[in-house]
């Protein structure tokens, strides 16, 4: 072979994610590169190399050793999203500088909606829009055969500094076109994930939540794969590699209910149920007692609904298509039939008010749920959110994006967005006391010491942790650093507080 591709993973910087949480935190199996190598290998492209830099960070002297290393022509993919995409802008400059011959190719979402933005940095040569497998398969096969590739669907390029966008590619219609995924091209770093046992169902999803982002690749129509695919790499995970619990990664794995009940039957059929438990996300519109039954019997035991707000007006306000009822109906009715409940809660909601953030905090207390996460709004570039607030000149971007998690309040003060009416250090403290009153309480440290899946499926955990000095340390680690955090955040709120009342009774 001829030639070599190079696919990265780019790790979040500290600037946006504290090394000290790093320590503590799962790591993100990085799907899209496994999919991406898997595909080209279907297609008879062998010399492909992956990299995670959350499990092999690339030092600055590795780079002219990793780019001698491959033959020409050389191609260096990146899998981009807002949030590393500083880390990936970085390295393409350093992997340009060492071979300016080098193609630098960009996916992802962040490509995909920042299009200009990622080929304005003057080191990408192409960004993949959209779904990429196929448009990279051609990409990369037009230049390992010295062929152009300009006329490409669903890329984007410069020329004659003008950003040129071709017509966007159709999304793939039938899934099981792409090959199983590559799980073998992990396998040595198996420990190092603890949701190595991802599988994609499906793609796309029918629903119009203004603060979702994986629409800008996915789409809203959607597909899935065949019951046999599914588990086929469910058998691969679990018989080859040891997996007791399988994660269904899908935006909602019970849209289609018929579909379900088929992957249910044949889990048990296949006898998948008494080797592994099961988790996933769903809806409570979604979640009949049908869907809860089927789910139950194939040994589903963790499930996820995004309840988002306490507020029915709310709700409404970020196009959820449900209703606060329908969700906490539903987790009542998970719950009482045994299965463990996450959720996920978004804070600072625009015409959020402080009342509805305390009410929301009540509101989920009084729920039957073992984990909770609060968050505050993150208005990705691309979704309505977004192009709703942004304009207003309500969006603070810092450099590269790099405020744009959802859970930066513990970093600094430049959360991205703060709805009208709030104040920013207001909307910090309570989501900082939300997420801490919630774990600090009696169910929370329970479960954090008996719980599979901690704070969310977020909390990295060994088995017995409490025994361990070296996990004790890093909890410790993490417990004084966000105590800190949030001792300054509460000083500084108080003091304004009083500062604003020490003005009302001069006023008066």
């Amino acid at each position: 072979m001829a030639a070599q591709i190079l696919l990265i993973n780019p790790r979040i910087g500290e600037a946006s994610q504290n090394k000290k949480i790093n320590a503590m935190i799962n790591i993100t199996f990085p799907t899209s590169i496994g999919v991406l190598a898997g595909y080209l290998n279907a297609h008879d492209v062998d010399a492909v190399r992956i990299v995670d830099e959350q499990v092999h960070p690339i030092a600055d002297n590795d780079i002219a050793r990793i780019v001698g290393s491959m033959t020409a022509p050389k191609i260096i993919g990146f899998s981009v999203l807002t949030l590393n995409c500083g880390r990936a802008y970085d390295l393409a400059a350093r992997f340009k500088e060492a071979d300016p011959g080098a193609v630098i190719v960009f996916g992802g979402i962040h490509p995909t909606v920042a299009t200009e933005e990622v080929l304005g940095t003057g080191v990408v040569d192409v960004a993949v829009r959209g779904e990429g497998e196929e448009t990279f398969r051609e990409l990369v096969a037009r230049i390992l055969q010295g062929n152009a590739y300009h006329d490409l669907a669903g890329i984007s390029f410069v020329r004659d500094n003008a950003c040129v966008h071709n017509p966007d590619r159709p999304m793939i219609q039938d899934l099981d076109t792409i090959p199983p995924f590559p799980y073998h091209l992990f396998k040595e770093d198996l420990a190092n994930y603890p949701n190595f046992s991802g599988i994609f169902g499906s793609r796309g999803c029918p629903y119009k939540c203004t603060f979702c982002s994986s629409r800008s690749i996915s789409g809203r129509k959607y597909r899935h794969h065949s019951v046999g695919r599914v588990i086929e790499e469910m058998k691969t995970l679990v018989r080859t590699y040891g997996q007791t619990s399988i994660f269904l990664m899908d935006d909602n794995i019970a849209v289609n209910k018929k579909h379900f009940k088929e992957l249910c039957d044949s889990i048990i059929r296949e006898g998948l149920h008494k080797e592994a438990f099961f988790h996933g996300s769903l809806r409570g519109d979604n979640a009949s007692e049908e869907v809860l039954e089927m789910a139950w019997a194939a040994n589903f035991r963790i499930l996820y609904y995004g309840l988002e707000t306490g507020s029915e007006a709310l709700m409404k306000i970020i196009d959820k298509g449900e209703t606060v009822a329908e969700v906490a109906d539903a987790i009542k009715r998970a719950a009482a039939r045994g299965f463990s409940v996450g959720t996920t809660i978004i804070f600072g909601l625009p015409t959020e008010t402080r009342k509805d953030r305390y009410e929301t905090m009540r509101f989920v207390k009084s729920l039957p749920l073992s984990s909770v996460r609060f968050n505050t709004l993150t208005p990705y570039p691309g979704t309505p959110v977004f192009l709703q607030e942004f304009p207003k000149g309500h969006v603070l971007i810092k450099k590269n994006w790099e405020n744009f998690g959802v859970q930066y309040m513990w970093e600094s003060d430049d959360i991205p967005y703060v709805p009208e009416g709030n104040e920013r250090i207001e909307l910090i403290f309570d989501t900082m006391w939300a997420n801490l009153s919630y774990y600090l309480g009696f169910r929370g440290i329970k479960n954090l010491l008996t719980a599979k899946y901690a704070a969310g499926n977020v909390v990295k955990l060994q088995s017995r942790w409490y025994l361990s000095f070296q996990e004790i340390r890093k909890m410790a680690d993490l417990f004084f650093y966000l105590f800190s955090r949030f001792m300054s955040v509460s000083i500084r709120m108080f003091w304004g507080m009083l500062k604003k009342m020490f003005s009302v009774n001069r006023t008066v």
